[in-house]
């Protein structure tokens, strides 16, 4: 350990002692002679770094460090100051003596005693979560202790700094130090995706390292551990543990899937399971058969996974649609007797068997050729409210730090003005679409966690008409243009049949990229909306944090992550509309809009709005899942950034139309 701080001043900090060292920092006791306490500072290793990566790590230090320092848990070491200090960025934080939870381990702790323990880390993964923010390094020594032996959560974030952004990329993300602690990283950190659901599984290996005095996988090297991790059922708890409750099994089997998507949704439902557990009441995970779980903690599924293109910077997690549990040898009946057959019998089998092939031919054919079906049923129309305009008053407005006034660059497609103006109209194609007023709002957060919601700015748009729903899997498939390609993949996470099943017509489409979102809306003489368009449809004039008039956050208004198991259809949340009388502007999927990702102040005129420039793309709304970094996120003021080729499970359409006035 690096001694050559010690004794030294660093600003008011005077070091007293080295802490702890890891790959990536190292920690010393200080004193602070300005409050007169003692403090940990912990001090960023340059000796690691190529001056290059030092650069860019600099660069990215301070807007992390006052992200970080704007959270508030009760279970959360709070960031108190940061600074350089020849060359080296240093954070300061509280200084806790009870050393961590690591001191803690390495035999057996009452399951009870370790869920209690652990539970406040559960709540405060949860709380930043909900703030955009992924720790990506959960592990025992970043779970310090108080003197009353109370857990707080430390480091999260500061592994981000050396992920790859773009197309920088430091020496310990390419071999794999800085992505997190190989024991407790999920399978798919190793190339970089860290989701929420990456620091769920790192909090239950914690949880079933506490339980049964042993790690899930352990090897010399991180390669090892990778090795383990991919060709190794897990060790079943109760072969630690035997007299271990089954309920408890179960829950750390369904946190340690290998794949996220058999994982619990969120955190939220995690720490509500955890709860469950220490009330004695059932848990989720209990319903789900033994071998459906061991199969989702080995990874061996007897289907195909849906594959899911990885998005931006932002690391994408691949889901695996749930897996076939069809025996793997064939179950042989048993004998039975002998009988002598009369001829009567013998014609009633025959004609039996020729109405079970018909009825075999019949379900071939309708699958093999969904139109046919679909043109002797009728599908239900979308039925148009006309609704009342007025937005209604929210406690929760935002007053924005910077000004920034703008219009939205107008297209070629332009409807006619008329006085007044409907609230809603149906375009050419039969799309009910709804009116968004001219006028200003305020744009973006200063209160997010994330920071490319900053700064909160007003932004004026022109009055535009934008979808009331999603776009649906009939209205997409109605698109007779060339350029409608069909979605890339024929399914969903729970559905085998999804884009032409005759059932889900009114389900959003998904496995579109952004070529294709555009290119329909083209078709329909609409194009997509603009990032600030999108923004002012779902949070109106009132800086309301979600679309619905009550700022909860709830599977009442909307299908956010951890409500549903799949997508749902597109007129369910009449509760959940925004001002303007538009569905699903939170949750379900996220939208395509036409602005390339670039840090805010918004400006239509400073090229983000080119729609030939290359670049990412922005997305907007959240969805079913928490997927990406943004943890399912539903809030109004959360961008996401994803490639234009990008196609998923979670990513749908939806279409503006430009108003022209006199």
């Amino acid at each position: 350990m690096s001694d050559r701080f010690i004794g030294r001043e660093i600003g008011r900090y005077q070091i007293r002692e080295p802490l702890g060292e890891g790959g990536m920092a190292t920690v010393y006791k200080a004193f602070d002679t300005r409050l007169e306490r003692e403090v940990a500072l912990k001090v960023i290793r340059r000796e690691v770094f190529s001056p290059n990566e030092m650069e860019m790590l600099l660069k990215r230090f301070e807007r992390e460090a006052k992200s970080t320092a704007r959270l508030s848990h009760p279970n959360i070491v709070p960031v108190i100051d940061y600074g350089e200090f020849e060359g080296a960025p240093y954070l300061v934080m509280f200084y806790l003596p009870g050393g961590t939870l690591k001191d803690l381990l390495g035999k057996p702790i009452p399951w009870q005693d370790a869920i209690e323990q652990l539970l406040p880390i559960a709540s405060a993964l949860e709380y930043i979560h909900d703030q955009n923010i992924i720790s990506r390094d959960v592990k025992p020594s970043n779970i310090l202790l108080t003197e009353n032996g109370e857990p707080m959560l430390t480091d999260f974030g500061l592994v981000k700094l050396f992920e790859e952004k773009g197309k920088e990329t430091t020496s310990l993300t390419v071999s794999g130090a800085g992505l997190g602690t190989p024991d407790y990283m999920a399978p798919e950190q190793w190339t970089g995706e860290a989701t929420a659901q990456s620091d769920l599984y790192s909090l239950g290996v914690v949880l079933y390292e506490m339980i049964t005095g042993h790690r899930p996988y352990k090897a010399d090297t991180p390669a090892g551990v990778l090795l383990k991790q991919a060709s190794e059922s897990l060790p079943l708890p109760k072969s630690y543990i035997p007299d271990l409750p089954h309920n408890v099994e179960s829950v750390l089997l369904k946190a340690l899937a290998k794949e996220p998507i058999n994982r619990y949704a969120d955190m939220h439902i995690f720490v509500d399971e955890l709860k469950n557990l220490l009330a004695g009441k059932d848990v989720s995970a209990s319903t789900v058969k033994l071998k459906r779980l061991r199969e989702q903690m080995t990874g061996t599924m007897e289907k195909q996974p849906t594959p899911v293109p990885v998005p931006s910077s932002t690391p994408v997690l691949t889901p695996t649609p749930p897996p076939s549990y069809a025996p793997s040898t064939p179950v042989v009946a048993p004998a039975l007797p002998r009988k002598k057959w009369t001829v009567f019998v013998f014609w009633i089998a025959a004609v039996g068997g020729l109405v079970l092939l018909f009825a075999i031919f019949g379900c071939w054919f309708l699958y093999n050729n969904p139109d046919f079906y679909i043109n002797f049923v009728s599908t239900p129309t979308l039925q148009v409210a006309h609704l009342p305009t007025a937005i209604p008053a929210s406690p929760t407005a935002n007053h924005p730090t910077a000004t920034k006034q703008s219009s939205v660059a107008p297209t070629a497609t332009t409807l006619p003005t008329e006085a007044p103006l409907p609230e809603e109209i149906e375009d050419d194609k039969g799309v009910p679409m709804r009116l968004v007023p001219a006028g200003e709002f305020v744009m973006g957060n200063d209160d997010s966690a994330d920071e490319w919601s900053h700064p909160a700015h007003t932004v004026y748009v022109d009055a535009f008409y934008i979808d009331k729903f999603e776009v649906t899997n009939e209205r997409y498939a109605a698109c007779d243009s060339p350029e409608c390609r069909r979605p890339r993949q024929p399914g969903s996470i729970t559905h085998n049949t999804y884009y032409n099943n005759p059932l889900l017509t009114n389900y959003p489409v998904l496995y579109v990229d952004w070529w294709m979102a555009k290119s329909y809306c083209k078709w329909r003489g609409a194009r997509l909306p603009t990032e600030a368009e999108w923004e002012k449809a779902a949070r109106g004039t009132d800086g309301r944090l979600y679309p619905w008039e009550s700022q909860e956050r709830s599977c009442f208004y909307s299908n956010l992550s951890g409500c549903e198991e799949d997508t749902t259809a597109v007129d369910k949340y009449e509760q959940g509309r925004s001002p303007y009388g538009i569905y699903d502007m939170s949750g379900n999927v996220w939208e395509w809009t036409s602005s390339l990702f670039q840090p805010y102040p918004y400006d239509p005129d400073d090229g983000r709005e080119n729609l030939t420039e290359t670049g990412k793309r922005v997305a907007r709304g959240g969805s079913w899942h928490s997927f990406g970094v943004k943890s399912g996120s539903a809030r109004n003021d959360t961008r996401f950034e994803l490639d234009p080729s990008y196609y998923g499970a979670y990513v749908g359409i939806r279409c503006v139309m430009d108003v022209e006035t006199e």
